[in-house]
This record gives structure tokens, sequence and C-alpha cells, in this order.
């Protein structure tokens, strides 16, 4: 039976998962309550996610609502051209990792934004999907028709016609993360690789800051893993890991600031990241690792 209270009016009127979307388990507990939604965690695979069920219009009107202070809403990091080599420095780690298992062939970038980690992927044939028409008008200013604007579930290709599919900093935005796993495993050709690049809610910073984690931002992050729970998924799914590590990134102390304000224009490190981010301070290039973000590869498993 789960344990749950709803804070307000608001969250009692909206309809609501009964089981977890991930493992099927009718049993979940209560995390927290944030941004007026629920977030709560299945007493099964252990994944974190918002008990309110959403709509692609309800994210629509999240992400690209026109009100002011709005920019609270968006990525300065990809805003941010400056910033473009700091996010290759990931980008060109993960691809020496995909070409230890295959050396060329056709990649599908899920949520591929302006197309930065397909401009990495010299010797490919690149494939992109963006639901934003100002990140995918720039992606496609590289790369062509091959970019889809639109989102995942409206994406029509032959089944079997990817050699690797990427999703880094998207899966947990999908509204049904099993149908998405399910579509993939379906567009990729036999033995082809999947990669899944998440938050990690069971790192040790994670585990400190608790509610307070800049990664906990319903309703942009609907869906919250950890190594158990999203091992879970893909098992389901079909699919085997076989590489998983905390790879590290490249940041302007600017970046670090802004994720701290968690997009919040009203926050102090909002604030903050406004004031230095132009200075020769926040300009600085670090290394972080926190263990807070986990990438996976995994390889689709023949049925039978």
């Amino acid at each position: 039976m789960t344990n749950l209270n709803d804070d307000s009016q608001e969250l009692l009127t909206r309809p609501q998962h009964v089981r977890c979307p991930v493992c099927g388990h009718p049993l979940f507990k209560k995390k927290y309550s944030i941004n007026h939604y629920t977030l709560v965690q299945c007493c099964a695979c252990q994944v974190i996610f918002v008990r309110e069920k959403l709509s692609q219009q309800d994210l629509d009107q999240y992400y690209f609502k026109e009100v002011d202070g709005a920019e609270g809403k968006k990525d300065c990091v990809y805003l941010d051209e400056e910033n473009i080599e700091n996010l290759s420095y990931y980008y060109r780690r993960l691809k020496a990792l995909i070409l230890k298992r295959i050396q060329t062939g056709k990649v599908l970038d899920i949520g591929c934004n302006a197309g930065y980690f397909l401009d990495v992927m010299d010797g490919f044939e690149c494939y992109g999907v963006e639901r934003s028409p100002d990140y995918s008008k720039v992606a496609k200013s590289k790369h062509g028709e091959r970019i889809f604007e639109g989102t995942f579930e409206d994406y029509q290709v032959p089944d079997n016609f990817f050699d690797c599919i990427s999703m880094q900093d998207v899966f947990d935005h999908m509204l049904d993360p099993m149908a998405v796993l399910e579509k993939c495993r379906r567009l990729l050709k036999p033995d082809g690789i999947l990669v899944v690049k998440v938050h990690d809610l069971s790192c040790l910073y994670a585990r400190m800051t608790g509610k307070n984690f800049y990664a906990l931002i319903p309703p942009a992050h609907l869906f919250f893993y950890n190594r158990p729970s999203l091992k879970t998924a893909l098992q389901k799914a079909s699919f085997e890991i076989i590489f998983s590590k905390h790879i590290g990134h490249l940041m302007f102390l600017s970046t670090i600031v802004y994720r701290l304000s968690r997009k919040d224009p009203q926050s102090i490190f909002f604030h903050l990241h406004r004031w230095i981010e132009k200075t020769w301070f926040g300009r600085q290039k670090i290394h972080k690792n926190l263990h807070d973000i986990i990438t996976i590869i995994a390889v689709k498993k023949s049925q039978g």
C-alpha cells in the first residue's frame, strides 16, 4: 500500500501512476514534494519518479511557454557557445568507448540538442531527434534532413536501422521510459549498442543533498535512477550492460554555480552565476566527477 499525502489540491486532481512505470510493482513510498510534484520511490526496483502523470502537451507548455523570466528554464550550458569545447570533452571520450565496439555505421542521438555529440562522430552516418525547433534548426544546418524535429515517439525509420543509439541527459525526461527502450531495441540492428547517460542518485553527493540534489527538478526530469533501477529497466527491455562508468566532465566554474541554482531565477546561485559567468573566475575550467552522472553502454540481446 502506498504511503502518500498529497500537498495540494492540484496534485489530487491529476491522474497518477498506480504501478511503477519501470518494473510494474504496485508499492512505492513518498520521497519528496518538489515544485508541486510528488516524487515516489518504487519498493522493488528503487527508481524514483514523478507520481503525477503528465502528457506531452504538459511538457511542451513547460518547455516552450513564453513568460517573463523564462531564461530560468533555459539551459545556459547549451546556450553558451564558448562551452561547446567543454561539452565535447565528454563526447570525445564517449566516442572512444563506442569505437571499441563498432568502427562505423548509423548512429542516432535522441535529444540531440544542437548536434554537438554528432559533430564529433565523424566516420559515422549521423541522425538526430530534437524536440526544440531552435536547437533542431542548428543541428539541421550541420547534419541536414537526418535531424528529425519532434519527439522520439513520432520518429519513424525502419526496424534494425541503427548500429548505435544514444540518449544523453534525455532518458530521465521521458514520459514512458520502457516504451522508449523497447523502441530503441526495435530500431537497433542485431548486436547494436545503446548509450544511456543519466544522473546517478546512488552517489554520495546525491545522498548527502537529498531533495536539494540539483537534478531533482520536476517536471524537467520525471525519472531518477540509480544503478539497480537502471539495470532493471535495461534488462527488462532485453539489453545487456557491457560498460558502466562515471565519466568526468570539463566545466566552467560558472556552470557549477548554475547547476546549484536548479534553474530557479530566484536562487542566490542563479544570481551568482549571472554575476560571474563572463568573468575570468567564472571561465576557469575544472574537471568535475562527483560520480553524480553515470554512462551505460548496453547491447541488444537476441531473443529466442
